[in-house]
């Protein structure tokens, strides 16, 4: 589980970690958990799986989820996690590790159950995602939780699978592309990786996930989200929009005095003469604001088209 700092991260986490099992749900989500850890069955001495608890990758919830559904698989009492746990504390390069020490053959045992997961699942009709059988949902829940990650920067959204082993990529691949959700796909780092990056489809994936409290919120985060966003392009465009007026302001206002100063005003055609006074008396006005204090008013249009004649009558009388 690849965890980013942020509180509807940390709520959609704890709701994972206590989400309701039953029936065969229970071992399907153990064996998508276990799916998850596989990469390192090979690796740990006598065949133990070691579960990172470093900030990095964080696995306490997933350990914790673990223990709890544990007690209600077919393996219990035959085989109890809690007398196959270890923590190492004393070995300084596995302080705060944890160490899960499971038979030989269970690795092909959860290879397996993947597999044959994604192929009951081809051989069905197409279709929604909230059709699909609840084990199938509840093997995702599992390996999500050991092998996946959500996202919530300042702008977008990321949910992930990452997987290092083929026989559990492959069966992973094969269900997510039949959810009809917008998975894309790519090589990361060796390992197969399948990201959602659209908002709707997120929700909709942990909905399905069971976690209907944490796709409420999510729902939530996204409509803050667009209002913020919206407030902020009114609010920048508002700034750009006055920005521009104090500068055609300005403009028009030096141009304007410069008539004055070269003794053009009294020269000028009676509308033109009146729009520079007016500008000169009112320098931070709009040119609707300007057209409104003319006698008779006119139109923002006008006054940008008699603006035009001014300028042009003041640089050739200038020059």
């Amino acid at each position: 589980m690849f965890v980013h700092r942020n509180s509807l991260v940390d709520a959609i986490w704890d709701e994972w970690r206590l989400c309701a099992a039953d029936g065969n749900d229970i071992e399907a989500e153990c064996m998508g958990i276990l799916a998850g850890l596989l990469p390192t069955f090979r690796g740990g001495q006598g065949g133990g799986t070691h579960l990172s608890l470093n900030p990095a990758r964080n696995r306490l919830r997933v350990v914790h989820r673990l223990l709890t559904l544990w007690r209600r698989t077919p393996w219990y009492p035959a085989l109890d996690i809690g007398d196959i746990i270890d923590f190492p504390d004393r070995e300084p390069c596995r302080r705060g590790s944890v160490l899960i020490h499971l038979p030989a053959a269970f690795p092909e045992e959860v290879e397996g159950f993947a597999g044959d997961l994604a192929r009951d699942l081809a051989g069905r009709a197409p279709e929604s995602p909230g059709d699909f059988p609840s084990v199938v949902w509840a093997w995702l829940r599992g390996l999500w939780g050991s092998r996946g990650g959500l996202y919530l920067p300042k702008s977008g959204y990321y949910l992930v699978f990452r997987v290092g082993i083929p026989s559990i990529a492959g069966p992973m691949r094969s269900i997510l592309s039949r959810t009809g959700l917008r998975w894309r796909g790519r090589v990361f780092h060796g390992a197969q990786e399948m990201f959602l990056r659209d908002q709707e489809s997120i929700v909709t994936f942990i909905c399905n996930l069971g976690l209907p409290s944490s796709s409420l919120k999510l729902e939530e985060r996204a409509i803050m989200r667009s209002m913020r966003d919206r407030a902020n392009r009114v609010s920048n465009c508002d700034t750009a929009n006055i920005r521009r007026t104090l500068r055609v302001a300005e403009e028009q206002t030096g141009l304007a005095r410069k008539a004055s100063r070269e003794g053009l005003l009294p020269l000028l055609p009676p509308a033109l003469r009146e729009l520079a006074e007016a500008r000169l008396a009112n320098p931070e006005a709009s040119l609707s604001e300007l057209g409104k204090k003319l006698t008779p008013p006119i139109q923002k249009s006008t006054v940008k088209y008699r603006w035009a004649r001014l300028s042009d009558y003041v640089k050739k009388e200038c020059c």
